[in-house]
């Protein structure tokens, strides 16, 4: 089997694939490995820099999720290096190693693990077995076959085989009988499915490649660290199902506030690292302790051999024009270490709320404001265009979830970082678009306290998600919360009508102020590179009347009622009335994987 060459997109790379992740190429199934065994040679600190993606506000909020020094870096791509489109930049690995023969009619179907089928001595009749097993801490292995066939029965034969004959006569799972050909034992796979195997605590994407020969995929020596063994139980589950691998992602927008040049300067790592030591010294020129020039003075000696001299000339002016006080105030807000998550997220809202302001990655033209005639259903809205934006997105980490853990048992977050001289660096990517903002024209959340749907919101809290504990706390089991994203998921559907996207490539953001009485929506469109999209979402504002009154269509009639609107929230459900038919969309789109929705908070019933 020789190598190929397979494209993703980087930004598929974070919300999709990433290290852990099983991939379908024209040869087989290969797992992707971690980074620092996937990019070979380019794993060095110059290389990381070259593509480091500095904004310290999404730094920050990853060391705060992980507590260890985070930098974000975009995967290197062909073009960026120079390099031909047919030569591979990250390597794989052969995962499941076990396949099944089916022979073409010149033997019966064997499962095997090795290069070549032990019966026919090919393998290209052979295709990847479609079950693994895994558990909630993130171990992934192949199923132990030999075991699982010969669990429960009399054996005392030590059965080894080289294979076991495949036997498939429909198409569930009790249909597939996997049997022994040394002893005649035999199973189906709906038993096994119902096996609880010892955790192995085998990460294959960690593993040290085997040198197959030149031009050859990598097969990996498993490394089963039985001594410390996973107290977790491993369950099948198969190699393509969702829950296999979640990926965990942060995104952040880029707001005005730091979209200037000097904010862009003192983000930089080599740049924000001096300025710190500086700043932390026992001069204290935050303090008053130093004059101007001095400060000028110890930066431009400080920084001369790390940047440009015209860059340090644009934080000499900036001092100067601005004073002290205001180069450190800025300074320590871009690098406050004890934001979170949801500090940015409500420092977004407050920014998204400003109003229209254009510069280099950001646009927002005047609102236009829409006084929906249904029936009381909808309080005035505001629709402002953002003709620009830019997002930061990075994957921090990933989860298995073959099974829901006992008393709702959170998974295990597998970090996606790496490890290279002091910090931890994750695959990120940019993105450049355009949105479109949703708020209340009254700047605050219409009275719903008196409607049964609203008690029932915030009276029966929905549970965390398998213990999870969502990066919004509890803001996502708000009443108003819920009633946005009910609304964002309806207009949606009904934008990708009207702007020319599909909606798989439309996101969401969701906010609510802290006090939980204003909220808005950001539906938008984003692309890695400078190019951004074409402009179709910001021109659906003038027909927004239409395309609000159609997402309205879909949250009052569902072609699954009354199947869908006989759903009420409850203490034990995550959903009130939503299905697939009405407000469910892809999870790529929706940053909370569909839940937190309510028709019935919106109709007020």
């Amino acid at each position: 089997m020789k190598k190929e060459v397979q494209h993703i997109r980087r930004s598929q790379f974070v919300l999709t694939y990433g290290p852990g992740a099983i991939i379908e190429s024209r040869n087989g199934s290969r797992i992707i490995p971690s980074i620092n065994r996937g990019i070979g040679s380019l794993f060095s600190l110059d290389k990381f820099q070259e593509f480091e993606i500095t904004d310290s506000r999404l730094r920050i909020a990853i060391r705060n999720l992980t507590g260890s020094d985070a930098r974000v870096f975009s995967l290197p791509s062909n073009a960026s290096l120079g390099k031909s489109q047919s030569r591979g930049i990250y390597h794989t690995y052969i995962f499941p190693a076990w396949k099944v023969c089916y022979g073409k009619g010149k033997h019966q179907p064997v499962l095997y693990n090795g290069t070549e089928c032990p019966v026919c001595h090919k393998e290209d009749d052979s295709s990847a077995v479609r079950f693994v097993v895994a558990c909630i801490n993130g171990h992934l292995d192949e199923v132990p076959w030999n075991y699982a066939v010969h669990y429960g029965k009399n054996c005392d034969h030590g059965c080894k085989p080289r294979y076991f004959f495949w036997k498939t006569g429909g198409s569930s799972l009790s249909d597939i009988v996997i049997e022994c050909p040394d002893c005649g034992c035999k199973t189906d796979m709906m038993k096994i499915y119902n096996l609880n195997f010892n955790c192995t605590g085998r990460f294959p994407e960690m593993e040290t490649p085997l040198y197959a020969g030149r031009g050859a995929p990598f097969y990996t020596k498993p490394e089963r660290p039985f001594r410390d063994r996973c107290d977790k139980k491993m369950k099948v589950i198969q190699r393509q199902s969702s829950s296999l691998r979640i990926p965990e992602t942060l995104t952040l927008l880029t707001i005005p506030e730091y979209d200037n040049a000097i904010s862009n300067i003192l983000q930089r790592t080599v740049v924000s690292s001096t300025i710190n030591t500086i700043i932390m010294s026992p001069s204290r020129p935050c303090d008053g302790r130093m004059d101007v020039e001095e400060l000028i003075s110890w930066i431009r000696s400080s920084l001369t051999s790390q940047i440009s001299g015209e860059t340090i000339q644009k934080i000499e002016e900036y001092i100067r024009e601005k004073g002290i006080f205001h180069f450190c105030e800025l300074f320590n807000h871009l690098h406050d270490e004890n934001w979170e998550f949801m500090d940015f997220i409500y420092e977004e809202f407050e920014s998204l709320l400003a109003g229209p302001r254009t510069t280099e990655n950001y646009s927002m033209s005047p609102s236009r404001k829409i006084s929906p005639d249904e029936g009381g259903i909808l309080p005035d809205l505001d629709i402002h265009p953002v003709n620009k934006i830019r997002t930061i997105t990075a994957q921090r980490g990933y989860l298995r979830m073959p099974y829901i853990g006992k008393n709702e048992e959170p998974p295990n977050i597998v970090s996606s970082g790496v490890y290279l001289e002091g910090s931890y660096w994750y695959p990120g990517f940019e993105g450049l678009g355009e949105g479109i903002f949703i708020t209340f024209s009254e700047r605050e959340f219409p009275d719903l306290r008196k409607t049964k749907a609203y008690g029932e919101w915030k009276n029966h809290k929905a549970p965390e998600v398998s213990g999870r504990k969502s990066l919004w706390g509890n803001t996502v089991r708000e009443p108003l919360f819920v009633w946005l994203h009910t609304l964002s998921h309806s207009i949606i559907g009904a934008l990708s009508l009207y702007a020319g996207y599909s909606s798989a490539s439309l996101r969401e953001r969701v906010y609510i102020d802290r006090d939980a009485k204003n909220g808005g929506i950001l539906i938008y469109t984003t692309s890695p590179g400078e190019d951004g999209s074409m402009g179709g979402l910001v021109g659906a504002v003038d027909e927004f009347d239409n395309v609000l009154e159609m997402g309205l269509e879909r949250i009052k009639f569902c072609s699954n009622d009354p199947l869908c609107s006989e759903v009420r929230k409850t203490p034990d459900r995550i959903n009130g009335a939503t299905c697939h038919s009405c407000l469910l969309i892809s999870e790529t789109s929706c940053e909370h994987r569909n839940m937190w929705l309510d028709r019935h908070i919106i109709l007020r019933d």
